[in-house]
């Protein structure tokens, strides 16, 4: 099989799919199971792309570990619920849809584990049309390491990674695409904190909608 000449590949949370939604519905499911007041939205959101810790770590005080007791009970709930809210960003249907009429490559690259990611893009119909999809438990390392990325191109057999893009939300992002040696775009719908200024990730492109990705790559 031939290499492709360039791929574009995406993060999944806060930039793919918009799954904060049903993230804070399963917050406040074990909020309550605790005992604990429900947190608004717009306090869990900006969380998301740091997953179950960086959520954990804004609303619990006693540092909860990962795979400890609520963990783990956050997960189930999560996974009662996957898809049920999640969406598509607005334009990223447009999007995928014109990558796939220009015949490039795309795939997604995401911490997220095989266990939710796969069902998630079963759900939204985008599990059989991506070329490639590259999980938190796939590789032996985690963004902003570029094992994940490197993984992709290679499976995809990318020939020209200079003129590849990863498109993502967050900084450990655009290091890891920096460091994979593809360009970045930043998208600033993305979760990103208010104090959080974009800029200073110095990412190649910067994007605050989705449809604007057709004018970058």
């Amino acid at each position: 099989m031939n290499g492709h000449k360039k791929a574009v590949l995406f993060d999944l949370d806060g930039t793919l799919i918009d799954t904060a939604p049903e993230m804070h519905l399963a917050v406040n499911v074990l909020l309550e199971e605790e005992g604990l007041n429900p947190l608004p939205y717009e306090s869990v959101r900006p969380h998301v792309s740091n997953g179950v810790m960086g959520i954990f770590k804004n609303i619990f005080e006693d540092n909860p570990k990962v795979g400890g007791r609520r963990f783990k009970r956050y997960l189930d709930i999560y996974e009662e619920h996957l898809g049920i809210n999640a969406k598509t960003f607005p334009g990223i249907d447009e999007v995928i849809s014109a990558i796939e009429g220009l015949g490039i490559n795309w795939g997604i690259v995401t911490n997220k584990s095989k266990r939710f990611a796969k069902p998630l893009l079963r759900k939204l119909e985008l599990l059989n049309r991506t070329a490639c999809l590259v999980c938190g438990d796939t590789t032996s390392n985690l963004k902003p390491d570029p094992e994940p990325i490197n993984y992709a191109l290679s499976f995809l057999k990318t020939k020209n990674t200079k003129k590849s893009f990863y498109i993502g939300d967050s900084k450990k992002d655009v290091d890891a695409a920096k460091s994979a040696g593809i360009s970045s775009i930043a998208c600033t719908y993305g979760y990103i904190y208010d104090s959080t200024n974009p800029k200073d990730w110095n990412a190649d492109f910067y994007v605050n909608h989705a449809l604007e990705i057709l004018d970058v790559i």
